[in-house]
């Protein structure tokens, strides 16, 4: 039985499994001698070799937000990720051994290209200007290196550039100095048009009163002629009762109120008065 036992034993060590998104490597005595890349079912020595799987998957690689400077040595903080996959399985296995390693070396190569890159260029341009134009020199650069190590660095991306607290403070204040400035403009420019929209309506004012002014005393002439004419016409159809109608409007006009008139009692003002006393015999 126990015979038996050590039979399957041996013979289940003996076989294993590649699937299809590993690779393997067959070390015999701890020496790398073959690469098995095709899904299937495989025949190993047992005691004497072994096999180590990769994955041929993409993985990737991502860090926290790390400081660069830029061309005038000022500090700029640059957070990015990486896709990379296995494409030489033995080269890998013989350079960096596992995973841990090569993200390790990844991002060691990817930050030395991006810490060149950003050194080339102003804050301004990294903040604000074209990332791929960026980013394509170091994914070239640091894949002719991870070439080596049997790795294909597929793509590299910025997720985030931005500014130490700090500066990011300086450049807030820089920010609010000039909008200020530029709103004073903005005030003394308002201020100036109000001035001037003032002094036009002022100007228009002016104009508009004295037309109308004009107007008035032109209507009012108008009025006095056809006054007087209609003073004379009536006159003219019987000028005893004209008379007697424009001495009672001057005595309503003239004792009505609370004036005192003192006047010789033969005045040509009270002739319509001595007519009426001398017709009643006082």
């Amino acid at each position: 039985m126990l015979v038996l036992l050590g039979i399957l034993l041996l013979v289940s060590a003996s076989f294993y499994t590649v699937r299809m998104t590993q690779s393997a490597v067959v070390l015999e005595f701890g020496k790398p001698v073959r690469v098995v890349e095709q899904p299937g079912l495989y025949f190993k020595w047992p005691l004497v070799q072994d096999v180590i799987f990769l994955d041929k998957r993409l993985a990737s690689y991502s860090t926290q937000p790390e400081s660069y400077l830029t061309v005038e040595k000022k500090p700029v903080l640059v957070d990015f990720y990486a896709e990379w996959r296995i494409t030489k399985p033995l080269v890998f296995y013989t350079s960096v051994r596992n995973a841990a390693t090569a993200q390790a070396r990844i991002g060691d190569i990817v930050r030395s290209f991006l810490r060149g890159e950003v050194g080339k260029m102003p804050l301004e341009a990294v903040i604000t200007g074209n990332r791929k134009q960026m980013i394509d020199p170091v994914l070239a650069s640091a894949n002719q290196r991870l070439q080596a190590l049997g790795i294909q660095l597929v793509d590299v991306r910025i997720l985030q550039v931005g500014l130490p607290p700090e500066v990011l403070q300086a450049v807030y204040k820089r920010m609010e100095a000039e909008r200020t400035q530029e709103a004073n403009e903005y005030r003394s420019r308002g201020a100036e048009a109000a001035a001037e929209i003032r002094a036009q309506a002022d100007k228009e004012k002016t104009q508009i009163l004295a037309d109308a002014y004009r107007q008035v005393e032109e209507l009012k002439g108008q009025g006095d002629a056809e006054a007087g004419n209609i003073y004379g016409q009536a006159y003219g159809k019987n000028p005893a009762f004209f008379s007697f109608y424009r001495s009672l409007e001057a005595y309503r006009q003239s004792l009505g109120g609370k004036d005192v008139l003192v006047l010789s009692p033969d005045s040509p003002f009270f002739k319509y008065f001595r007519h009426t006393l001398e017709a009643s015999g006082k």
